[in-house]
């Protein structure tokens, strides 16, 4: 790397990026205050099964959908941390594949909102569908969610819109992220581990369900030591920790440290949380996050329980492509740490529109008006990065 560097306001290097089809990750972890952006000079795509002993240093962008595409790997070729700034030095040689000016187009990240002629029904029918599959008991949980187009783009300051988000959701990953080979910018504020591992060997995953807004019919906070929780929340929330544990046995790792459930706060939204700890080097495993990851995706938190069967399900009933939603995301032995998130609360731009994702997990007790209310609260988290 070329040691000359220059001073380069953050919104222009993001879109330079976007326009040269350069790979980046901006993000921001849980409770922190500073920032880190990642480039990849590599415009080729990097493709590959996640094992954190090989992959080397950078970020991952995985779908949905892994028996049908690998994650994508930023190879970590610059990268920054940041905090209160709005220029970074970056060096001689990212400047000359940009080609940009200091002049920043826009100072804002808004959206001309598109009327909304969502069809409830629809969605509704879906979920009625689902619920007549689990009471013929071909599975006991699943994870139905959809889609919804926001509108146009109208103001482009991405490093505003991610700002927004940080600002909203201090509890949660934030990140955003240039995919050139789709042409698309993921935007996410994201409240659930998948899968962590610090430079002590310390492996973290939580089981993370059961919803409810973070504000009663007043519009006054709910304190989470305050939420009340149904039978049907406890159960959904139950499903995934047994399913945890369930894979833990099946890799024989009996010694854990469970802490939970508890309520959580994770923007305008409160959700069920339990954390499962384990000291790898204590037990002797030191891929124990590698084999966690290849057995956890997908929890039953975004897809259902037993996982094949609310697969197939889904399969049958939900009818758009989720891509990256309720993927994972994540840096990955940065500083040697991985840490990677369910990629939910999250939202795409493609051609300069905005398309939102929301879900939730549908059992014998579900109610179709409730299930469809829940997703467009959910919605609101995304609603909430745009001034």
């Amino acid at each position: 790397m070329i040691a000359t560097e220059s001073s380069i306001h953050i919104d222009v290097l993001l879109n330079g990026c976007i326009e040269q089809k350069i790979p980046f990750a901006l993000y921001r972890l849980p409770y922190s205050t500073k920032s880190k952006l990642i480039v990849s000079f590599e415009k080729s795509e990097i493709r590959k099964k996640i094992d954190f002993d090989e992959c080397g240093s950078g970020f991952v962008m995985a779908p949905y959908h892994k028996e049908k595409e690998l994650p994508y790997f930023y190879r970590s070729d610059f990268e920054v941390e940041f905090q209160d700034i709005t220029e970074i030095e970056v060096p001689e040689e990212l400047r000359a594949i940009l080609e940009i000016s200091k002049t920043s187009p826009t100072d804002q990240f808004s959206l001309k909102l598109k009327t909304d002629n969502t069809k409830s029904d629809s969605h509704k029918r879906n979920i009625e569908a689902v619920i007549d599959s689990i009471q013929k008991g071909e599975a006991k949980k699943v994870v139905l969610s959809r889609t919804k187009h926001l509108g146009e783009i109208t103001e482009n300051n991405l490093f505003r819109g991610f700002q927004n988000l940080s600002k909203s959701n201090p509890t949660g990953f934030v990140s955003l992220v240039n995919v050139p080979w789709k042409n698309q910018v993921w935007l996410g504020a994201s409240p659930e581990i998948l899968v962590s591992q610090d430079e002590n060997g310390m492996f973290k995953t939580v089981s993370l369900a059961g919803t409810q807004s973070a504000f009663d019919k007043d519009g006054n906070e709910i304190r989470p030591i305050d939420a009340l929780w149904s039978h049907k929340e406890i159960e959904e929330q139950a499903f995934v920790g047994r399913y945890i544990i369930n894979c833990l046995k099946k890799i024989r790792v009996r010694e854990f440290l469970e802490e939970g459930p508890k309520t959580i706060k994770a923007g305008n939204l409160l959700h069920l949380n339990t954390s499962y700890t384990i000291d790898t080097n204590e037990i002797n495993f030191g891929n124990l996050s590698s084999i966690m990851l290849d057995l956890l995706h997908p929890t039953p938190a975004v897809c259902g329980m037993p996982k094949e069967a609310a697969e197939g399900i889904l399969g049958r009933i939900e009818d758009y492509n989720r891509e990256f939603y309720s993927g994972y995301l994540g840096p990955v032995n940065i500083q040697n740490r991985s840490q990677l998130f369910v990629n939910i609360r999250t939202m795409k731009i493609e051609n300069g529109q905005a398309f939102a994702f929301a879900g939730g997990g549908i059992t014998e007790d579900s109610d179709p008006e409730k299930e469809w209310n829940e997703t467009e609260i959910k919605l609101q988290t995304i609603l909430k990065s745009f001034s």
